[in-house]
């Protein structure tokens, strides 16, 4: 992959008429036949421990939004430039703990639990660095959302993920405030939330009360310092963040 200089990413792309329709009537036919809630959990949900749903907000066409091996600005400009900054970072690895050169297809809310379908803000497909299977990926904190306090999604990054060689996964990374897993437990959809950290502000506040990143965790402040090397030009600086690890099975 070839490497460009970092960037925060210009306006999003606006999706084409034919691409937003065709998007609905495939999520249509994925929530009548292969998503169908009578029969997921017995046919898609035994595929993988981590597989879930697509969810109705997924659009065909992403573009990448890796500028090196591993390493993305998912974000659209306008919400890095007026949210908390996130740093999603993992692997995904083969079953024996290789190293895949996987694409993540990524999808998510902004900050207000709003997910954008005419544009592709907050979405973008991401190369991990095949030489270690690790991603790197600049964002915003997803909200929760939902129709009523009682039917809520909890904060989720949505995911697509395939690699040659092996079986592509559907998933969800889930966050919660605090780390508290009881807004996961009434998420109808939830099956896994991963810890997150938060970087204190000048103010000395944490994101969504998120326990601080350790400095015995290297490998996490290693991240922090150079992704805010890379925003310094643009007076931003890293807020909060999770890690995860996705094993994929053989095809």
């Amino acid at each position: 992959m070839a490497t460009r200089e970092f960037s925060l990413l210009p306006p999003p792309a606006s999706v084409p008429l034919h691409t937003f329709v065709l998007s609905g009537l495939k999520m249509l036919w994925m929530s009548l036949v292969t998503e169908n809630p009578l029969t997921w959990d017995r046919v898609q949900g035994r595929s993988h421990p981590r597989a879930d749903v697509t969810g109705p907000f997924y659009v065909i066409g992403a573009p990448n939004v890796n500028f090196a091996p591993g390493k993305a600005v998912l974000g659209a400009a306008e919400d890095l430039k007026s949210s908390p900054l996130f740093l999603f970072s993992g692997k995904i690895l083969g079953p024996n703990g290789e190293p895949v050169a996987a694409t993540l297809d990524l999808w998510q809310a902004n900050t207000s639990g709003m997910y954008a379908l005419t544009s592709y803000r907050n979405r973008g497909k991401v190369s991990t660095d095949p030489a270690t299977g690790k991603f790197e990926v600049l964002t915003v904190p997803p909200a929760q959302y939902g129709i009523s306090a009682s039917v809520m999604r909890a904060a989720h990054i949505h995911a697509i993920i395939s690699a040659p060689g092996y079986q592509p996964i559907v998933t969800q990374f889930y966050l919660a405030s605090r780390n508290d897993p009881t807004p996961l437990k009434k998420d109808w959809q939830v099956l896994i939330q991963r810890p997150g950290w938060a970087v204190p502000t000048d103010k000395g506040d944490l994101f969504w009360d998120l326990p601080q990143l350790k400095d015995s965790d290297t490998e996490g402040v290693k991240l922090v310092a150079e992704w805010n090397g890379y925003l310094q030009n643009h007076g931003l600086k890293i807020s909060c963040g999770a890690s995860d690890i996705i094993k994929l099975n053989k095809a």
